[in-house]
């Protein structure tokens, strides 16, 4: 789906493999820089006795020092590009000049290891100005500034991630100043992770925070899950793994709560545009719930999260939660020998409790936090598996390409993605909806017997 999966699956998973969330992340560490206010390396009584900061008039100098920053960026940028470390570190300066330099050479070097390429600046916005101060004397203010990048050989599309920086310079020579800190403006990028170790195939973009055996195992597991996905889809796409030290570390690189992961073992992340294909995402493992699994549960939940990355690299539009879920889920347990009253345990004792469901679940019903979670991973996969043991797997998985191609006849609703599977019921497989949830309810009830 174009949102991460969540999952519960009984003793094998009881997990959620994600919610995709599209975002774009931070990079760089260093010292923390305010968000909002007045910097300066004077005191204010200084400052209330100089009339001006410059020859400059103050619009001019703020012009000049966004087109000053904006250059250094540039150069900076360029440098990280071309492989240039000394490029890289010759704009720190500062009184904390040599952790940040220590502290950039570490993220300079996992860039190269990650191959971030094709990296540019797209915006600069100053959060604070600096204070009135005398000449010759340098002053400091925060900017934000936005980039985007791409992992060569991986990404067909740009990521996003913003920096909160500080600069220094003397007013009478915008021109020449110095960054003094970098922080990530929310989110870290896995570059800054550190201990980070990089392992690179022809499938796989492995970023691993951990021992050598737990680089090994998600080498591995991410080589399985790509065999799987293409056995059923027809080809894989090429993934970054993401395999962070700590829950905290994953909650920050999706943009989360450590509480909207409680319990999730994966997520995919990455920008969508509307009617393009995704080509820059990210599957991230959340650690505490992933090594909490049994060997075939990791890899049920990296096939789950890898067939997300490959359908949303080879479709163009959104298809309902059900659909994108439980497809997702069918291509994850195919390979696994488990009953399935066992796989969607939760499903059924919804169903005892509540009834059986008159329609395919809800997009609601996937909402992190909702008691209807769990349950509907187990109801969306029987969808699927109704459709596959009737029709066969490749059937569903043209269904599911007619689906995500849009409607035949498109109708007064902008994105109606409900319709568009009812049009690839029809002209895939010959039924409907309402044949489908009859199906589906009978398969329930032999089950919940």
């Amino acid at each position: 789906m174009s949102s991460p999966s969540r999952r519960a699956a009984a003793r094998l998973t009881v997990v959620a493999c994600a919610t995709t969330v599209a975002i774009g992340l931070g990079a760089c560490t260093g010292e923390q820089a305010p968000v909002s206010g007045t910097r300066g390396t004077v005191s204010a009584d200084a400052a209330r006795t100089v009339p001006t900061v410059a020859d400059l008039a103050p619009q001019a100098w703020a012009a000049a020092r966004t087109d000053a920053v904006t250059r250094l960026l540039r150069d900076r940028v360029g440098a990280a590009d071309r492989g240039d470390e000394a490029g890289w570190l010759a704009p720190l300066g500062g009184a904390s000049v040599t952790s940040l330099r220590t502290t950039q050479s570490a993220v300079f070097a996992r860039m190269r290891a990650m191959q971030a390429g094709d990296l540019e600046v797209t915006g600069v916005r100053e959060v604070t100005e600096p204070v009135a101060a005398p000449r010759g004397t340098q002053v400091e203010w925060d900017v934000r500034a936005s980039f985007t990048y791409r992992l060569r050989g991986f990404d067909r599309g740009a990521r996003t991630f913003d920096l909160d920086l500080t600069f220094r310079a003397d007013p009478a020579h915008p021109g020449d100043l110095a960054i003094t800190a970098s922080a990530p403006s929310d989110r870290p990028q896995p570059w800054d992770l550190a201990g980070l170790v990089v392992r690179r195939s022809a499938t796989a973009l492995a970023l691993v925070v951990g021992t050598p055996s737990r680089v090994a195992e998600v080498v591995a597991r991410a080589r399985t899950a790509a065999s799987r996905v293409a056995a059923v889809w027809g080809d894989s796409r090429p993934a970054v793994w993401v395999s962070p030290a700590t829950d905290a570390d994953a909650a920050r690189l999706l943009g989360r709560s450590a509480d909207d992961l409680r319990g999730v073992a994966a997520a995919t992340d990455g920008p969508l545009t509307p009617g393009q294909p995704a080509g820059a995402d990210r599957i991230v493992l959340v650690p505490g719930a992933w090594t909490s699994l049994r060997p075939d549960g990791r890899d049920v939940v990296m096939t789950h999260e890898l067939t997300h990355v490959t359908v949303r690299a080879s479709t163009t539009r959104a298809v309902p939660v059900w659909l994108s879920e439980g497809f997702a889920e069918l291509v994850a347990y195919d390979p696994i020998d488990l009953p399935e009253a066992t796989v969607v345990a939760p499903a059924l004792e919804r169903v005892r409790t509540s009834g059986l469901p008159a329609a395919l679940p809800a997009d609601a019903d996937f909402e992190p936090g909702t008691q209807t979670l769990a349950a509907a991973y187990g109801l969306s996969l029987l969808a699927l598996r109704t459709l596959a043991d009737r029709y066969g797997t490749q059937a569903v998985v043209r269904l599911y390409r007619a689906a995500a191609g849009g409607l035949v006849e498109p109708t007064d609703r902008v994105d109606d993605r409900e319709g568009a599977v009812d049009d690839a019921l029809r002209s895939t497989v010959g039924t409907t909806r309402a044949a489908l949830v009859q199906q589906w309810q009978a398969r329930l009830r032999g089950l919940v017997r």
